[in-house]
């Protein structure tokens, strides 16, 4: 196609007879429409033999002119308020049947066939880009384009006739969605039923990486939502195609070209794959982008297809390959695998498809044990980025909001009561108005940390802290309070087709027969629950109990002194606190109740770690400079986090312009967060960290090194005391406000 595009000739008479439409009259542009036409005719006419340079040259460059006077006829006409059809450049166009000639002249055009059929395709583009269906109704438009369509099925074509055929595929996707009578019009039949013409020539481009995939994939979605209103489109896709099987075989071999190990993240607390790792890491965006593109098709297509594809992701993504990757035995392969599904489920929004990936996670076996226990039993791994990378993975799916889930991960443990001693298992009690829980929770701050009510903001009428002339959210128990109201409402929503209320009296073996998979997002998850075991079956010595004592272990561990603060420790209990349900509310925030002797509560533990803080700090000479340092560290740390997003953002920004895209990626998912909490921010949850958050400085590149500086021991204990502070913030306003929403219903 180089040879055309730099011709001299064809460069200057590339459509420039006429600038404007006031050059020449309608009569004058026909007569040279019909001229240039005689002239490309009569070298199509007078080649018996394959055409040389020189002709396919001319007839491209009559072709050319054509176009352009045919463009300026259609505006004039549309100036005169007389429609398309009386265009007599248009009539004579169609009436001489000059399209379905230019085909069968470039069928025989040898070598220079590609360039001839490229030619044709961007016509084709810029006919329907001005006329949009109109010219659908015309055989003698219709026909020579689907032959060109059909010469383009299973041939190997070059990058520019690819670009051209999707724009004009893209187009013709967006026509049919807004006119769907003509969809018919786009069937072939074949020996094996009738063929999508549209949908077939786009199928290779599915896992396409670059910007004609992206349009490909664009227009493939418009044709899945035609097959909800077309039971043809519907039929094709899910079984004359293999469009499903092409999907989930690229998701699979995209996730097996990516990295076995993590190694281009030196992070000390790293948990969880940011927007910034995706685009990084190699091969990363390619799988996001094609997991995207799963989660839209679900979202738009026919019942019929959503199945399918599901089905296809379950048995040939999900249980062979991602199986099989959480299963490794080395440990850093165990981390990126884990962290992958992390991300899966963070990017999944669509209810069946995310039930597809749950009840993979809930009821696979492997060798005998529950894929489930195995991920929970990670939790205790010596190996700390296992331990916060597995936690993590339970706070995705904590966040989830699904009541199959919770009462697999939390509630059928809990209803027994078997926590609680004897006298205490069926006197689960309404919160007290006064929420003293709120109060004990701040009295759990370590002393070196001079916790005082002066911190305290109840007006709410300063949000914000200065440091060094930037604004932080340290310190601010009302945005706390914000936080936790925002959350707790939203989870109230969510909650609220559950088909138990978890209070400690209920019957579970019911919500287990009635519960519906993704209850908590719709009721159409097209699929059955996961079928858990009767409550009544399961031994005291469970591993939800195990999770939550590896758990409390785990935040005992912060006087051990390494290098790294546990800094997603304490915030990881937060997203089960919010739930509203008086079982798992009662066990995290009520301190009244008493536990069985070998079950310690979050408040004994806190306890311990608040005495053996003060401990070590009282005995420390410089102990306020170390507090001071350590909280102008969680400060620092807040806004580089902060102006890193903001960095990226404004430096994506100018270098490259926006594209408009059909699924918007890497996008906060599920997170609802207006005010983000001290220890969120430090422990690095992305999508938590918002671009309209007015605490950035100038821009300028921002020094990771600052982020994560070496501790002395000293430096970390007192980390671990300010971080305990804060967190101890966290649940107090949790508590306090579960009070107020306990009393707003039942006010209402």
């Amino acid at each position: 196609m180089e040879w055309i595009r730099n011709n001299s000739f064809f460069q200057r008479n590339n459509r420039t007879v006429v600038s404007t439409v006031d050059e020449c009259d309608p009569q004058a542009c026909y007569d040279s429409f019909k001229g240039h036409w005689d002239q490309a005719l009569k070298i199509i006419h007078r080649v018996q033999q394959l055409p040389s340079h020189d002709d396919v040259l001319g007839v491209v460059s009559h072709l050319e002119q054509m176009v352009t006077l045919l463009l300026y006829d259609i505006k004039k006409t549309d100036r005169l308020c007389i429609t398309i059809n009386s265009s007599k450049c248009l009539e004579y166009l169609l009436n001489q049947n000059v399209l379905n000639m230019l085909f069968d002249w470039s069928t025989r055009s040898g070598r220079y066939i590609n360039a001839v059929k490229c030619e044709q395709i961007k016509l084709y583009d810029t006919l329907i880009s001005h006329t949009r269906h109109l010219l659908l109704e015309h055989n003698s438009f219709l026909t020579p384009m689907l032959k060109l369509f059909n010469s383009c099925h299973g041939e190997l074509l070059s990058k520019e006739i690819n670009k051209h055929l999707v724009d004009l595929l893209n187009q013709l996707s967006t026509l049919l969605v807004q006119h769907p009578e003509f969809v018919k019009l786009f069937f072939t039949n074949e020996k094996n039923g009738n063929r999508f013409v549209i949908f077939s020539l786009l199928i290779p481009f599915i896992h396409k990486e670059d910007a004609v995939g992206m349009r490909a994939r664009d227009a493939l979605l418009l044709c899945m939502s035609l097959s909800k209103r077309n039971k043809d489109v519907a039929l094709y896709i899910s079984e004359l195609s293999d469009f499903s099987l092409l999907v989930a075989s690229g998701l699979s071999g995209l996730y097996s070209a990516l990295p076995n190990a993590i190694d281009d993240i030196d992070v000390p607390d790293w948990h969880r794959f940011t927007p910034d790792d995706v685009n990084e890491i190699n091969g990363l965006l390619y799988f996001v982008t094609s997991l995207e593109f799963s989660n839209a098709i679900t979202q738009v297509a026919h019942p019929s297809i959503k199945r399918q594809l599901q089905e296809f992701l379950y048995r040939g993504f999900l249980i062979p390959v991602l199986g099989e990757a959480l299963l490794q035995s080395n440990i850093q392969e165990q981390i990126a695998a884990s962290a992958y599904l992390e991300l899966i489920i963070r990017t999944v929004t669509e209810p069946g498809l995310l039930h597809a990936v749950l009840q993979f996670l809930v009821k696979m076996d492997y060798d005998g044990e529950r894929l489930f226990n195995i991920l929970i039993q990670r939790i205790q791994s010596n190996d700390m980025q296992l331990c916060l990378v597995s936690l993590a993975l339970f706070e995705s799916m904590i966040d989830l909001n699904c009541e199959d889930l919770l009462l697999e991960l939390v509630f059928k443990h809990l209803q027994p009561c078997f926590h609680l001693i004897m006298s205490q298992r069926k006197i689960l009690l309404p919160l007290d108005p006064l929420c003293p829980s709120f109060e004990k929770l701040l009295l759990l701050a370590p002393n070196c940390c001079h916790l005082s009510d002066n911190d305290l903001e109840w007006e709410g009428s300063k949000q914000w802290n200065n440091f060094n002339h930037k604004q932080s959210l340290y310190g601010r128990y009302y945005a706390y309070l914000c936080d936790a109201r925002n959350k707790i409402g939203l989870c109230q929503k969510a909650c609220n087709t559950w088909s138990n209320s978890y209070n400690g009296n209920c019957d579970l073996s019911n919500a287990e027969e009635k519960s519906d998979s993704l209850i908590s997002f719709e009721r159409s998850s097209e699929y059955e629950s996961f079928n858990l075991p009767n409550v009544e079956d399961m031994p005291e010595d469970n591993e939800f109990w195990q999770m939550s004592s590896n758990k409390l272990k785990r935040l005992n561990m912060i006087q051990n002194f390494d290098e790294t603060p546990c800094s997603d420790e304490a915030p990881s209990a937060g997203p089960l606190a919010v739930y509203p349900q008086t079982l798992l509310r009662a066990y995290l925030l009520d301190h009244s109740l008493v536990f069985q002797p070998n079950i310690p509560s979050i408040f004994e533990i806190i306890g311990i770690i608040k005495q053996e803080i003060d401990e070590y700090m009282i005995i420390q000479t410089d102990r306020e400079h170390l507090i001071k340092y350590a909280q102008e560290v969680l400060i620092h740390r807040e806004i580089m986090l902060v102006n890193i997003r903001r960095y990226h953002f404004e430096k994506a920004s100018v270098s490259k312009p926006q594209q408009t895209e059909a699924f918007q990626r890497n996008g906060p998912k599920r997170r609802s967060m207006n005010f983000p909490s001290i220890t969120s921010v430090f422990s690095r949850r992305a999508s938590q960290i918002e671009n309209n958050l007015s605490m950035v400085t100038p821009a300028e590149e921002p020094q990771s090194c600052l982020i994560y500086p070496k501790f002395t021991e000293g430096q970390h204990v007192a980390l671990c005391a300010v971080l305990l502070d804060e967190w101890v913030k966290e649940l107090a306003a949790l508590a306090q406000e579960h009070t107020i929403a306990q009393l707003a219903t039942l006010m209402t």
